[in-house]
């Protein structure tokens, strides 16, 4: 769970507005509460701060209905675990299980409720305390959120057929009716979104095309590794798309997969592994990434990836690499440097 007292919102929530500001030649690093306190690095937000930044970033683009606009624009690549578990899913009813385990890492409100009757699916979602214009907003964001990945999954698998705000009627109704595509209801006890339940023990795997570009660019460098251990080659897999901004605990991602800490350390065992090697070994894949791609200081990494200490990680980095993290990032720098020369001077810039 979040360290956070209030509740949290995951920062991909937020990436669509800054888009949105840039799309209009504004610039989301002057918002004040960015400025002030938060950065674009942060991996979840305090409802409060959202609601704050949206609230300065509306000021600026007057657009109606921006809950939709975020929920719609939402960049899938930014949920990568989710795809792989989805990826893992044998049908829609196992997929709606797994997202209902899912969402506790990006949100602190109160999970979605699941009902499944005879010829539909109702998913009752919650938002936590605000404003009634920020309730509705991301009210209409999670809402957005769910028909945009339903569509995408296709026809097989979601079909709207309903849904049901709390709070009274915006203005700019009529458009969240032609973006959902049926009759928008207001005043519920809860919010709430439908679709057909036809197809809800069909094969995920007519889903595949959307999961893998959620996954694009994701390159797990160990696809040949844990071929005769399966349930290894799948933690692995969830610890290394695991959020940063969550501990990397072995009960919590029992919960995730819907078991219990005992019975996961048991199938490690039976396939000769430990939760702790796995997780370490995660964590140092991530932290050469990183060091690549990033200019994050050592004690920054360190922090994020939840080793105790700076001296602890550069150790244990050492250890398996046979290099400082600092002399790592460098050799990997002359090396970019050198092939970038190499290629300019054949280009005949040089």
């Amino acid at each position: 769970m979040s360290a956070y007292l209030t509740p949290t919102l995951t920062s991909a929530a937020l990436h669509p507005l800054f888009a949105l500001m840039r799309d209009r030649g504004l610039n989301p690093e002057e918002l004040p509460e960015l400025a002030n306190d938060w950065g674009n690095n942060q991996t979840q937000f305090p409802v409060p701060v959202f609601d704050r930044i949206l609230e300065q970033a509306s000021n600026s683009l007057r657009l109606p209905a921006i809950g939709v606009q975020l929920g719609s624009r939402l960049d899938w690549r930014r949920f990568r675990l989710l795809a792989y578990l989805l990826s893992e899913c044998r049908t829609g009813r196992d997929a709606l299980s797994q997202l209902r385990r899912y969402y506790p890492l990006i949100s602190d409100s109160h999970p979605p409720d699941v009902f499944i009757g005879q010829h539909s699916v109702k998913v009752v979602f919650y938002v936590s305390d605000g404003s009634p214009t920020n309730k509705q907003t991301r009210a209409e964001l999670v809402a957005a959120g769910i028909h945009d990945v339903g569509s995408r999954l296709g026809d097989g698998f979601y079909k709207i057929t309903g849904i049901g705000f709390q709070q009274p009627a915006p203005a700019y109704r009529e458009q969240l009716d032609r973006y959902f595509t049926v009759p928008v209801r207001f005043g519920e006890s809860c919010n709430w979104i439908s679709f057909s339940s036809d197809y809800l023990d069909k094969s995920m795997k007519q889903a595949q095309p959307f999961l893998e570009s959620m996954l694009e660019g994701a390159e797990v460098p160990w696809k040949s590794e844990d071929r005769e251990r399966p349930f290894s080659r799948k933690l692995r897999h969830i610890l290394y798309y695991w959020p940063t901004c969550l501990p990397m605990t072995k009960e919590a991602v029992a919960d995730l997969l819907g078991t219990s800490a005992r019975t996961l350390t048991r199938r490690l065992q039976e396939e000769g592994s430990q939760f702790s090697e796995l997780s370490k070994h995660c964590r140092l894949v991530r932290a050469a990434a990183a060091l690549k791609r990033t200019s994050k200081d050592v004690q920054q990494l360190a922090n994020e990836l939840g080793f105790s200490d700076r001296r602890g990680f550069e150790r244990a980095f050492k250890q398996w690499t046979g290099q400082t993290p600092a002399a790592f990032r460098r050799q990997w720098r002359n090396q970019s440097s050198a092939v970038s020369g190499a290629t300019m001077e054949a280009s005949g810039f040089y």
